[in-house]
């Protein structure tokens, strides 16, 4: 039997539009997915963009909205509440809220505690037990505020001796540069380049101490998750995880293509900042050894009972929980 002209073209219509069909019907079918940050959006972020950007979300299913944050609390609340899917967060913050009833675990550490104490050259800090007496630019809900209370007790700094001064999180660098604070706690690859920037326009100099060298030397930012969604939904969970570890990866590797791909999606960043606080998450913060040596992400089994037992011991805990309780390797490629 010959075919006209006329049906194949017919036939080849509706297999198009069958085509179009299944092609929507499988962009519908993606799992929307809200992911909460640390804290305001910055050129730490970049792996999350790039990961949105390049489709590493997209082609495991997940329809990926990326929101900023106030702080770790705040965002580790939210998740709690259902109010994000997931998050990034720091992971002492993570456990506190663990301790006190809030469903979430790391499923992926981001390196050691990024934190840095600040403070004007001109001042009379010298030392951690100096700091006692002066003025401390902090708000509560970031994660600074339970971080900290602990470095103090671990370095026998009366915290206590401290004058808190309640400052919203974006004025704290402001407040060091014009005096108004005495010093700040601030994280690398975030607020610490701000802080930076802020004083070298005024002529200022600052000193600066890390805590991971100064007795917290713990797991510090990681990927958040909910326990239901582990038990329940674990590709759900496997999706976000390896997506965005595949964005941290990409953006190692290609940095200059991952800066224009978050300026894209953030015009209104500061491209001299937002370089800075790349370049030091990639080379100083966000790839320990053992995310270079085992698997991205990778959490050791040592440092996660320090990081428990430190929090426990040092943090404002509702109880004690256990290292099994809010670190999980399941979804890390090894």
């Amino acid at each position: 039997m010959m075919i006209s002209k006329r049906q194949i073209v017919r036939v080849g219509a509706i297999v198009f539009v069958l085509a179009m069909v299944g092609f929507h019907a499988g962009a519908a079918e993606l799992t929307p997915a809200n992911i909460r940050l640390d804290f305001i959006i910055g050129g730490k972020h970049a792996p999350w963009f790039v990961a949105l950007e390049k489709g590493f979300y997209t082609k495991r299913g997940l329809k990926a909205t990326i929101l900023g944050s106030t702080g770790s609390a705040d965002t580790v609340r939210t998740i709690g509440a259902g109010g994000a899917d997931f998050g990034f967060a720091d992971i002492g913050t993570m456990i506190v809220a663990k301790s006190r009833g809030t469903p979430v675990q790391a499923a992926a550490q981001f390196g050691y505690v990024p934190a840095t104490v600040m403070w004007r050259e001109d001042t009379d800090i010298k030392t951690l037990k100096d700091l006692e007496g002066k003025s401390y630019a902090i708000s509560p809900g970031q994660a600074q505020w339970y971080l900290m209370p602990a470095y103090c007790r671990i370095n026998k700094v009366d915290y206590k001796a401290i004058r808190i001064q309640e400052t919203a999180a974006p004025l704290q660098p402001a407040a060091l540069v014009a005096k108004k604070a005495d010093f700040i706690v601030m994280y690398r690859a975030s607020n610490d380049e701000v802080a930076e920037l802020a004083a070298a326009k005024q002529g200022i100099k600052l000193n600066r101490i890390f805590m991971k060298d100064t007795g917290l030397d713990i797991y510090g930012t990681g990927l958040i998750v909910k326990d239901d969604d582990i038990k329940k939904r674990p590709e759900f969970v496997r999706a976000y995880v390896e997506a965005t570890l595949e964005g941290l990866r990409y953006a190692r590797d290609n940095q200059e293509e991952s800066l224009k791909i978050l300026l894209k999606h953030k015009p209104e960043l500061d491209a001299v900042l937002t370089t800075m606080q790349l370049k030091n998450a990639l080379t100083e913060v966000f790839l320990p050894l053992e995310s270079v040596n085992v698997g991205l992400g990778y959490m050791k089994p040592d440092i996660t009972e320090k990081t428990v037992k430190i929090v426990n011991e040092y943090f404002d805990v509702g109880r004690k929980v256990t290292s099994k309780e809010v670190f999980t390797n399941q979804f890390i490629k090894r």
